[in-house]
């Protein structure tokens, strides 16, 4: 699978190089055995990483739970739920800090030589959502473990290059969210002016 070497940066020249995900990614998750009291997380399509209690009325279920068996997620980490990949429910925990999530997630980190936000944006394409569809696997529900993810491959160029279009596709999601925002505020005030209007 190509990201795209059509567009380039000027400087760049160096053909894009097929890598196996099972060579670019490590399982990462760790349970907690000794029960500690971290932030019990979620990921939702939408937004990624939210934690439980923004989730869920009173924290959701995990508040109260025995945590032993959760993961424990550090920094710099990939996560998803393998039955909801299919919808785009896939997180990257980018806080200072560990947070926990339920054990049905998996949990991986990249290699050195993978920059995590270019890999973020592939993660979001049409290439990784055929190769969702090409391995899942089961009956009513499917899923998708990281054994599956494995499988894939990609093309990426150098770890410069990689950074670089990172950076270029976060300037556009931040003018994404700035407008969306900007929509959110006007479809208020017409609310409220509609609101008023017909008293």
């Amino acid at each position: 699978m190509i990201f795209s070497q059509k567009l380039r940066f000027r400087g760049f020249t160096e053909s894009w190089e097929l890598r196996k995900l099972k060579d670019i990614t490590y399982p990462a998750g760790e349970k907690n055995r000794e029960n500690l009291p971290l932030d019990s997380y979620s990921i939702t399509n939408e937004h990624g990483f939210i934690p439980q209690d923004e989730r869920f009325e009173n924290g959701g279920t995990m508040r109260e739970t025995d945590k032993k068996m959760y993961y424990i997620v550090s920094p710099h980490s990939f996560a998803y739920n393998p039955a909801r990949i299919n919808i785009g429910s896939i997180g990257y925990q980018n806080t200072d800090k560990n947070v926990i999530v339920s054990s049905l997630y998996e949990v991986f980190k990249t290699s050195d030589d993978v920059d995590d936000r270019l890999l973020w944006y592939w993660f979001k394409s049409s290439y990784f959502q055929k190769l969702i569809e090409q391995f899942q696997e089961g009956g009513v529900r499917l899923y998708f473990y990281y054994d599956k993810l494995c499988m894939g491959t990609l093309s990426l160029p150098s770890f410069e290059e990689q950074h670089k279009i990172g950076k270029y596709l976060d300037t556009y999601d931040n003018l994404i969210t700035l407008r969306q925002e900007k929509i959110n505020q006007l479809t208020k005030l017409k609310t409220t002016f509609l609101k008023n209007m017909f008293l």
